[in-house]
């Protein structure tokens, strides 16, 4: 069986969609799969990553690489009357890992849906902001369009899974769940560790919009620092949709020296700074699933995170579940992690367990299945709008 995969993401995203396609393909190359791989790379942008550093050096994994812009190739594929999968050199099962709608003339489909957090917006105005309107819509729309043509759904965990058959109509019987790994953050790790920080800080790790909540975690964190504890604040994410509103009130903070906000952090520095931090915080309103905390747990930090949607799922006891809305709730279990020893060595000891059990290997694993499943599968299987009739 050979797979072609919608690369375009593990070359220029560190975080989200490219993270997943990177460490999966890995984990692919590990499983022995590499010359079975065909991957479909098409930006105009250089590569952020060498081939050793997206690790199919010395695979025989095939990277086909276009330096055109993106929105050039459906264009290209229809002017050619291919698909992407003749431009992998042909192959049984295309996988779509990210919403991005490119023509398939033969394979058969996969795609992944990470999250349904563009169907709040793509309504119009008076969703809760996630997105930009026009990126909603165009998320939609692009997903509806794949899972109508995929075979096979790929989620991240059962939360996903659920707001797929709801959202989207897809049929049970079309999904599976792969879910994500944690322990690409394990090679940067030193045997002996990071040495102690020379003063104590609270690490969020999350791209600065409404969605990831920055302004509740503020407000708790001014009260941390009324309460007289001693650290500072660090937040290593770029600025996102909506993020005016926390820049601002940082801006007018009191507690704004005892804030810094980094933009750009490489990977060893960030598993330093999940490493060396007393905890990880990461109210987030909506996820589809939540890396970050579960690689703040394999670095051995204990994690406050929310009590809704894809969370309580995927981190189960091993973290401090909050109502992400109450800023009290957020700042009293922030206080009593950093406060409470033998709590916060309860929770560290929690995560480290819970965070073995999210391994790109065994995301490669059940992909391979998907794949497998998706070329026996027929053409024509059911619609929950079909079930329903």
């Amino acid at each position: 069986m050979r797979v072609g995969i919608d690369y375009r993401s593990a070359l220029v995203n560190q975080e989200g969609i490219g993270r997943t396609s990177r460490e999966l393909v890995r984990a692919l190359v590990d499983h022995g799969f590499g010359g079975n791989l065909g991957l479909f790379a098409y930006t105009a942008r250089g590569s952020k990553f060498s081939r050793k550093e997206l690790g199919i050096a010395g695979s025989k994994a095939e990277l086909c690489r276009l330096r055109l812009p993106s929105p050039w190739i459906p264009k290209l594929l229809k002017w050619t009357n291919k698909g992407v999968d003749d431009l992998v050199g042909g192959c049984d099962v295309y996988h779509h890992a990210q919403p991005n709608a490119l023509p398939v003339r033969e394979a058969a489909e996969v795609v992944t849906v990470f999250d349904c957090i563009w169907s709040h917006d793509a309504q119009g105005p008076g969703g809760p902001g996630y997105l930009r309107t026009e990126d909603a819509s165009r998320m939609q729309a692009a997903i509806k369009t794949l899972v109508k043509r995929a075979r096979i759904v790929l989620v991240p965990c059962e939360f996903v899974g659920a707001e797929v058959v709801v959202n989207l109509g897809v049929s049970p019987a079309r999904i599976r769940v792969t879910s994500l790994g944690c322990d690409h953050v394990l090679a940067h790790l030193p045997p002996a560790g990071f040495d102690a920080p020379e003063k104590p800080f609270i690490l969020t790790v999350a791209r600065v919009d409404a969605r990831k909540n920055h302004l509740r975690m503020l407000r708790a964190f001014e009260n941390l620092v009324r309460e007289g504890l001693p650290h500072d604040w660090i937040i290593a994410g770029v600025e996102g949709h909506g993020h005016e509103d926390f820049s601002q009130a940082l801006a007018n903070s009191p507690a704004a020296n005892r804030v810094h906000w980094r933009r750009k952090v490489g990977e060893r520095e960030l598993v330093q700074l999940y490493s060396q931090a007393s905890l990880f915080l990461w109210a987030s309103l909506n996820e589809g699933f939540g890396l970050p905390p579960l690689e703040a747990m394999a670095c051995g930090t204990p994690v406050v995170t929310s009590l809704v949607t894809s969370m309580p799922e995927v981190l189960g006891p091993a973290a401090f579940l909050v109502e992400p809305t109450d800023e009290e709730r957020i700042f009293e279990a922030a206080r009593r992690l950093l406060t409470e020893p033998d709590l916060t060595e309860e929770y560290i000891a929690l995560g480290l367990k819970r965070s073995r059990e999210f391994s790109w290997k065994n995301c490669a694993k059940d992909t391979l299945l998907a794949y497998q499943a998706a070329q026996d599968m027929g053409e024509e299987e059911p619609s929950m709008q079909r079930l329903f009739r």
